[in-house]
């Protein structure tokens, strides 16, 4: 009799938990992505002198999964799923496969306080900083955070946020090698103000950044790569040349700005954006402040969409002691007016150039929307770059070093003086095989004039960088 009522009690609990379950919506969607790219001199650096050279080829894959648990329309879960980067013939992409490659990447809750109509967001979620022209240039990225907006009627709304990006535990020289201190965490807050009118939206907005003086460059509970942004965007021309101390110490950053769109006179548009920011330091040499205005003007045919777009940044002067004259940043991951020196490609083969406009200023032509043939469309660009940074500042030296010696151009990361420019051309096509599924072409090309005076006979002889890649993209 025990037994079966033991039986009969499990039972119960195995159909209650599913019952449970049940209660809540589970829906998935995500993509596939296939990419077989040929990239060359991405690091514009010439063999003979040090760089990759030659043309390499490679075969990736990533799936990415958003799983939804909606429980009512005041209350859902969401977890993000990603399975690679898995590169073909390496690591889990390798003979044999069975690697560990699943990320977490998002993971969070939306709840909506009871009688009322103000929104939370609490989790691991994509966060970012309001950008009309090409994203924002400050922060576009995945992080732990609170978001809460109010939609106050229907042309004004407001959206508020903390976010925790770091805490790097890092070890207090100090005290013993095993304790840990309390002034490692890194947290940003921020509130953006969208208002909506006819044919205009007008969304200004304001960050705070605020990081310990023990936040630590070498921890191990953090992203590195993350980290490493982050740092290079906060820190002065000093610091991130290397030829001033860079000892971490407290500081505090602000932002400030505006996004604008226009469609009031369609077929016409307009959009721009303004962004300043500031960063404090110990010392003059390790504060940095400075501000990116950019614009696109486009009209839409009925075959392409022909646009202007341009940008300009303000740059270092010469003197090293005075601090940055760049604006800083978080981590703009997706600030993209084009799709091989920025992060405009579907599938990362990008950002040879920079993550955004700062140090720099520039003029392009985009042709968008082009098709002529069903199911196809292009996008061609070219973009001519130059920097608005004092040349002169390279001939600096300090700790046994110049500037040019430890700012040469790098894949990732171009320093431009106002001696230097470039060029860069982008022709992208996508074609519908099926409604859930594209093919995607690539082509880029980065033509980078350095001046020779400036940086020497072997940084400036550069060798021009081009991208051919093609991607499988099945979308459920």
């Amino acid at each position: 009799m025990k037994r079966i009522v033991t039986l009969l009690l499990a039972a119960g609990l195995v159909f209650g938990a599913f019952g449970g379950a049940q209660a809540a919506d589970i829906k998935a969607k995500g993509q596939w992505d296939f990419n077989f790219e040929f990239l060359n001199n991405t690091d514009f650096q010439s063999k003979e002198h040090g760089g990759k050279g030659g043309d390499t080829f490679a075969g990736k894959q990533r799936l990415r999964t958003q799983i939804d648990i909606v429980a009512s329309e005041s209350l859902s879960g969401t977890v993000y799923f990603e399975m690679g980067d898995t590169i073909w013939g390496k690591d889990d992409g390798a003979l044999g496969a069975d690697g560990k490659s699943v990320e977490v990447k998002r993971s969070y809750i939306d709840w909506i306080v009871p009688n009322t109509d103000l929104k939370v967001r609490m989790g691991i979620q994509g966060l970012a900083l309001p950008g009309g022209v090409a994203g924002s240039p400050v922060m576009d990225d995945d992080v732990a955070a609170i978001t809460m907006s109010y939609a106050f009627n229907d042309m004004v709304s407001a959206t508020a946020f903390w976010a925790r990006p770091y805490d790097t535990a890092a070890k207090d020289n100090n005290q013993d090698t095993s304790s840990y201190n309390s002034f490692d965490e890194v947290d940003i807050f921020g509130l953006a103000v969208p208002v909506t009118l006819d044919g205009f939206k007008v969304t200004p907005y304001g960050a705070y950044a605020s990081a310990g003086k023990d936040v630590s460059p070498a921890g191990d509970n953090y992203n590195g790569a993350s980290r490493g942004a982050f740092l290079s965007g906060m820190q002065s021309i000093s610091q991130s040349a290397g030829v001033i101390d860079t000892k971490t110490s407290a500081f505090d950053a602000w932002w400030g700005g505006v996004a604008f769109e226009m469609s009031k006179f369609d077929p016409f548009s307009l959009k721009a954006d303004f962004s300043y920011g500031a960063k404090s330091g110990d010392e003059d040499f390790a504060e940095r402040s400075g501000w990116l205005l950019s614009a696109k003007a486009a009209y839409k045919l009925g075959m392409v969409t022909p646009g202007l777009f341009a940008w300009y940044g303000s740059g270092e002067d010469d003197d090293l002691a005075n601090g940055s004259e760049r604006m800083p940043s978080v981590s703009p991951q997706s600030w993209a007016p084009t799709s091989f020196g920025f992060p405009g490609s579907v599938y990362y083969d990008d950002t040879n150039f920079g993550l955004n406009g700062a140090g720099s200023w520039a003029l392009g032509l985009e042709l968008a929307d082009i098709s002529f043939i069903e199911n196809l469309s292009h996008v061609f660009r070219v973009a001519y770059m130059k920097g608005t940074n004092d040349a002169d500042l390279m001939k600096k030296t300090a700790n046994g070093k110049t500037v040019a010696e430890v700012m040469a151009p790098t894949q990732g990361g171009v320093f431009l003086t106002d001696e230097d420019s470039a060029w860069e051309v982008n022709f992208d096509t996508t074609y519908k095989i099926y409604e859930n599924l594209s093919l995607v072409a690539e082509m880029g090309y980065i033509k980078l004039d350095l001046d020779e005076d400036t940086w020497g006979s072997a940084t400036a002889d550069t060798s021009d960088a081009k991208k051919l890649a093609f991607y499988f993209i099945y979308e459920f």
